[in-house]
């Protein structure tokens, strides 16, 4: 900001009212954009991290559904976009990690580029780009002369077909598409032919154009799904050799809007670009950060157009949406900006400020095309959920529970694998969130610990805890353990909060970027053996292990906060402490309807003009 290399944000400042805000732990996605939406605690709301788990289910049965939190039926809390669509504020909900697929009267939902489960995947093949030769030895890429009877006067020449193999997973049956290489004037070849197929009419596509989107429903592994593609001639050679086609990714329309049909809309009328490889973690940590970066601008770009397209298309007037690549980036580069860090050096430290200056200017660049998008009357709020810190350390917080004798596993001949032994763990962890639950008769299926045992064992929980220490320099590896109930500011004291709640110290972690690594029921060889304190190979950033207030040299978990447009001062910095569940209360009076149901947070009086 100081260098004027963000100057959009820097104009929302200027123009409106900022200040710096707590998340609600655990600090991260989907608990605190949960949080944003519904003005609500974690306890209260019950979005629990990216895992949760339900009273009365066993205890390990949660880690096994990532993700399922972002549904809006495990959200006990209700969203502020419901309320703006009980009242005449049409909303739409774009790229949001919470709340799908929701139950929107007149507004609507799309997940764009977030994944979340139970929806389908909006890109079903990515895009390809072949050269096609008369005398190709790959039976694929091969042209040949048409067989097929054409209509008349349709080629000086002979027509040449080519077959487009569309046969990437999840499709389960390849498709045959084909086209012809025709020469309209008598020159040599100069078109390609798309014969009418289906609801498809005919297409003559000449050299450096594209087709008209081409439907086609697709047997995929989630089922017959409607497609969506292009085909761009990118050269044609008058003889006919070596044609090259360029054929976009395959869209499925189905699966990742409410409602359905403004799928097909979205994709016929926005550049939709899609990650450019499948990933196991909402976080994209695989790979360089530069290519990941390139992405970040496409994905930036799609979203400031989805939100424009729709604007004029559904008309919304209240617009709820997320970016997620700065995150990406915090997680694989903060450990080379600290000096502490066995990974900093001089080089290393330029390259990451470099892609951490690069992706805060692809959000600048966001806002930008925003705010271009919507009038000068309209109300904008800009916010995160969470900040992030350099970690470079990894603790098994299991070892602690083992030495404790509260946590058991015994061999599994048949999986080859240490499973948990129910029948003498007397706690379960969880690791996102940082919770640990007693595993307690009544309550817990498998529950061993009797209501007299019970406050004992969180006892024990907590000395195992402020115990563990890192071996190579003595120091205590937690900030902060305690009863859930305990330190209300923190809103953990909730049905689907675990009877423990810790935090780490910095530069300490516990994900690595393999998420086996997040279940407590089942070790492998190698993970039974990992020691109390290990350093980090994939994962040098981090934000769900620490507390709001956390700060590490110049990275802190808070979050900026910023309110610009009708109704609010210019230029106003907040000196108060500000929460995160203050942002739904706050916006809902300066919208003029009721906060939602659930809401705890106040209103922030001296952000009103």
């Amino acid at each position: 900001m100081k260098e004027g290399s963000l100057p959009n944000i820097e104009k929302l400042m200027e123009g409106g009212v900022y200040t710096e805000a707590l998340s609600c732990p655990p600090c991260d996605t989907p608990t605190n954009w949960t949080t944003i939406a519904t003005g609500a605690t974690t306890g209260v709301h019950g979005v629990t991290s990216f895992y949760t788990h339900i009273p009365g289910e066993p205890l390990d049965l949660g880690v096994q559904y990532r993700s399922r939190t972002q549904l809006s039926r495990y959200c006990m809390a209700e969203y502020l976009w419901d309320v703006a669509d009980r009242h005449g504020l049409k909303p739409f909900v774009l790229n949001y990690p919470s709340g799908w697929p929701g139950n929107l009267k007149h507004g609507a939902m799309s997940l764009l580029v977030w994944p979340i489960p139970e929806s389908l995947p909006r890109i079903i093949s990515s895009p390809q780009i072949q050269t096609f030769q008369l005398d190709s030895k790959n039976s694929k890429l091969k042209i040949s002369q048409s067989k097929e009877k054409l209509k008349k006067d349709l080629s000086y020449s002979t027509p040449l077909r080519i077959i487009l193999e569309i046969d990437d997973a999840p499709i389960k049956k390849a498709l045959d598409y084909k086209l012809y290489i025709i020469d309209t004037e008598g020159n040599g070849y100069d078109c390609l032919y798309i014969p009418s197929i289906n609801d498809n009419e005919e297409q003559f596509i000449k050299e450096s154009e594209s087709s008209d989107w081409i439907s086609i429903q697709i047997d995929t592994d989630h089922g017959n799904l409607p497609c969506l593609f292009k085909i761009k001639a990118m050269n044609i050679p008058k003889d006919g050799n070596g044609v090259k086609i360029q054929r976009s990714a395959i869209f499925n329309t189905k699966g990742w809007t409410k409602p359905e049909s403004l799928g097909e809309k979205i994709i016929k009328n926005v550049p939709v670009h899609g990650p450019p490889e499948e990933h196991e973690v909402e976080y994209f940590i695989s790979g360089k950060v530069e290519p990941y970066l390139l992405f970040a601008r496409e994905e930036a770009t799609s979203i400031a157009e989805t939100i424009k397209f729709t604007r004029n298309y559904l008309g919304w007037k209240t617009c709820f949406f997320h970016v997620h690549f700065l995150d990406t980036v915090n997680h694989k580069t903060l450990a080379f900006l600290h000096e502490d860090s066995p990974l900093f050096t001089e080089e290393s430290m330029e390259t990451a400020n470099n892609n951490a200056k690069t992706a805060y200017m692809i959000v600048d660049e966001l806002v930008e095309k925003v705010m271009k998008s919507v009038d000068k009357d309209t109300l904008v709020v800009f916010v995160s959920d969470h900040g992030a810190i350099p970690t470079w350390k990894n603790v098994n917080i299991n070892n602690a529970l083992i030495e404790a004798d509260l946590l058991k596993y015994k061999w599994n001949d048949g999986r080859k694998r240490f499973l948990i032994d129910w029948k003498k763990s007397k706690v379960f962890p969880y690791f996102e969130p940082p919770y640990i639950w007693v595993n307690k008769i009544g309550r817990d299926p498998q529950g061993i610990v009797s209501e007299s045992e019970y406050e004992k064992v969180r006892d024990d929980i907590l000395n195992a805890l402020r115990n563990f220490k890192d071996p190579e320099t003595g120091e205590s590896l937690i900030k902060l353990a305690i009863r859930k109930e305990e330190k209300t500011s923190l809103g953990q004291d909730g049905e689907r909060v675990g009877d423990i709640v810790y935090f780490l110290k910095p530069p300490y972690q516990i994900f690595d970027g393999n998420t086996a690594q997040l279940n407590a029921a089942v070790k492998t060889r190698r993970m039974m053996k990992k020691p109390n304190v290990s350093y980090a190979k994939g994962m040098f950033g981090a934000h769900a292990y620490y507390l709001p207030t956390e700060k590490f040299g110049d990275f802190s978990i808070s979050v900026p906060l910023i309110f610009n447009g009708p109704g609010v001062k210019e230029g106003f910095k907040l000196q108060e402490q500000v929460n995160l569940i203050d942002l739904a209360p706050t916006l809902a009076q300066l919208l003029d309807i009721p906060k939602p149901a659930n809401a705890q947070g106040r209103v922030l009086d001296q952000v009103f003009d």
